[in-house]
């Protein structure tokens, strides 16, 4: 087998202060810098099989300027872009990549100033002294995360902990060494939001950078941070919510800088993995339109909000209105190029979406001897996507799901999303 040849570097992507802070409201804005947001990126050379994951500490980066970044990095690079896995950490101390109505206006200059500059230099410097690595895998159970869909007793659900929802408490650690046994570069995978600073208004990578500082410390290596499925899984904290403030960030960071630490030591082997990169179309099922006296009552309903979700709405009611009036035609399904970037059988596959967690255990399950690591957020963003069983409850994630487009997805959409990530990475693991 070739050597696995690895490269790896990072460039600090920190806003300029008073830029809008992005994951809650519109009208907050930065003040000060906790810690720098950074891009970190890990250049895969075998053989002719080439890939690039990048991690970049930001709550989201809409499709397009994914599409654009990978483009560049194409046009430039001359690394496919299908073969590279953009990713974002998923903080909402950092700027706004995504945009969206009710959330605020995409960040255009700090894309196009800060963002896409330093992303295409840290995957340039990543490829141009590529070393040869073994990489060692270990795992382990981490609670800083908890499902965050909470019942109320008044059979409402709110963002806060439930001790009984689904979660996956696993955090893997993959470890990278060069010829001389030196650790050159770890990545930790683990699905939780990066929302323990709450609405302050400090830039921050959150919990997970406190996590990604002691682990580097403790091995003296660069170390990045994909995030799994999160999109019911919030931060453990000890107020008993899902936000918090910066003390709050150190508290649970330093616990997941121990977890990730303890996994790590339990490292037993090293070896050359080998390298695939694939990328296949990934489809979800659409419901249809809905009625168009239903888009208007809907719009009546909800026309003087204009924050988060409601303001959503009444945005999502008037395009329907409109797409009646000027006789658009309905769309089937919804559908993505997935990425998937395979090292032995740890497999990082992207999604741009904001997984629930009991997709990714399914996923996962349906491959016993290997490792999935769906990555959220990766390659686009796309909102919510929940389980078939979460819409009978309602609440949040549920509504962006079914009201996020024209045309939201079919309730049981999650069966489709596995079944054909689940084919699409079969040949990585199934190998003759």
């Amino acid at each position: 087998m070739d050597a696995l040849y690895l490269g790896v570097a990072r460039e600090i992507i920190t806003p300029e202060l008073g830029g809008q802070l992005y994951g809650y409201r519109p009208d907050i804005f930065s003040e000060s810098v906790a810690d720098d947001l950074t891009a970190t990126a890990f250049y895969f050379k075998q053989g002719n099989a080439v890939s690039l994951l990048i991690s970049a500490t930001v709550c989201a980066v809409s499709t397009e300027f994914s599409q654009r970044t990978l483009d560049t990095i194409e046009q430039q690079l001359g690394i496919p872009g299908e073969n590279c896995i953009l990713c974002a950490t998923h903080t909402h101390s950092g700027p706004n990549l995504s945009g969206g109505v009710g959330w605020g206006d995409v960040d255009t200059p700090y894309f196009e100033t800060i963002f896409l500059p330093q992303v295409l230099s840290a995957a340039k410097r990543a490829m141009q002294a590529p070393v040869p690595v073994t990489m060692g895998v270990a795992s382990g159970n981490s609670y800083v995360g908890i499902n965050r869909r909470e019942l109320t007793l008044e059979n409402k659900i709110i963002l806060g902990q439930n001790e009984w929802g689904s979660f996956n408490p696993r955090m893997l650690v993959m470890s990278f060494r060069d010829e001389n046994g030196k650790n050159v570069a770890n990545i930790i995978h683990y699905g939780a939001h990066c929302t323990a600073a709450g609405q302050c208004t400090q830039i921050s990578r959150d919990w997970a950078g406190v996590m990604i500082d002691g682990l580097e410390a403790e091995t003296g290596a660069m170390t990045a941070f994909v995030n799994g499925p999160e999109g019911d899984i919030g931060p453990r904290l000890s107020n008993g919510k899902t936000i918090g403030n910066m003390d709050l960030v150190r508290e649970l960071g330093a616990v997941a800088a121990q977890d990730a630490i303890r996994i790590y030591e339990q490292v037993a082997e090293y070896k050359t993995p080998q390298l695939q990169v694939c990328a296949n179309t990934c489809a979800a099922p659409l419901q249809p339109r809905m009625p168009l006296e239903e888009a208007r009552a809907m719009y009546e309903k909800y026309k003087e909000r204009t924050v988060n979700m409601s303001g959503r709405m009444k945005h999502i009611a008037q395009q329907v209105i409109n797409a009646y009036e000027q006789g658009t035609p309905e769309e089937t399904e919804d559908s993505f190029l997935q990425t998937a970037i395979a090292l032995d059988n740890v497999v990082l596959v992207a999604f741009p979406y904001e997984l629930f967690s009991e997709i990714g255990l399914r996923i996962d399950k349906a491959f016993p001897e290997a490792e999935i690591l769906p990555v959220i957020n990766a390659n686009g963003s796309k909102g919510y996507f929940i389980t078939q069983d979460a819409i009978c409850r309602g609440g949040y994630e549920v509504n962006y799901f079914l009201y996020g487009a024209i045309q939201g997805y079919r309730e049981d959409a999650d069966w489709y999303l596995l079944n054909n990530t689940v084919e699409n990475i079969r040949p990585m693991i199934e190998k003759e």
